[in-house]
């Protein structure tokens, strides 16, 4: 069995008073982030056992996707954690990390060494191991710079699949074959936009996503004013379910 607990499913200006991208899917130890957005601490707080978090998967580099890192390492530090974390993300992710991290509190980063060993796994070189859990990276359309991808996850027998921030491109169908669950962008309701997924759009594409199920988020707010239509599941701040 899988859970999967949504900690956040807004866009990045939190649109209807949600948190940023987090999701957290746990299978037997295994607990894994699917990003950890700007304002994800507080639900990791009130849901989640941080010190269970074996991995950290970033889809791509913008604040509202890995800004809370800064904050869960700091956490941890400060909790006394000895066991080793694994951040996978885009090749300049422990670089821009860092540099965030010391942006943010210099007298912290700069100066003192974690409690525990941080490892980190860079999107491009194939499939990455962490543990009992396989991660496949898929290269998406979002923002050129944010280095965007969203990620295949097999842990437990099942297969989740994850957008991350992507607009429509042939990358989503084959993020979502055979998936037993598709987590999959929705920021705006029947706007398109060369960054971001639109609802009507989705629809228009369900067919050629060959997967079990298919959960929205990362919701702004044309959608949020559209949810009455809305016919595919939604997630919401806190929701969580089983696989």
């Amino acid at each position: 069995m899988i859970r999967v607990r949504f900690l956040g499913t807004a866009n990045a200006f939190s649109a209807g008073g949600r948190s940023n991208a987090c999701i957290q899917l746990t299978a037997g130890r295994s607990s894994i982030l699917l990003d950890c957005g700007g304002s994800a601490m507080p639900m990791l707080k009130r849901f989640s056992d941080l010190a269970a978090i074996d991995t950290v998967v970033v889809s791509h580099l913008h604040g509202d996707h890995f800004g809370g890192l800064p904050y869960l390492l700091m956490d941890q530090h400060f909790a006394k954690r000895s066991r080793p974390l694994v951040i996978a993300g885009p090749r300049e992710l422990e670089a821009r990390l860092q540099q965030t991290s010391i942006g943010l509190y210099q007298d912290f980063f700069a100066t003192t060494p974690l409690s525990f060993a941080v490892e980190h796994r860079r999107f491009g070189d194939g499939d990455i191991s962490v543990g009992n859990v396989s991660l496949r990276p898929v290269p998406v359309t979002h923002v050129p710079e944010s280095d965007p991808h969203g990620v295949r996850v097999e842990v437990g027998g099942k297969l989740i699949a994850y957008s991350g921030d992507a607009t429509w491109s042939s990358a989503l169908p084959e993020l979502a074959h055979g998936a037993d669950l598709f987590i999959c962008e929705a920021t705006n309701f029947s706007t398109d936009d060369p960054a971001h997924l639109c609802y009507r759009t989705l629809m228009a594409h369900r067919r050629e996503l060959d997967c079990k199920r298919i959960i929205l988020t990362h919701f702004g707010d044309e959608t949020l004013a559209h949810l009455d239509e809305v016919e595919l599941e939604r997630a919401e701040d806190g929701l969580e379910l089983e696989l």
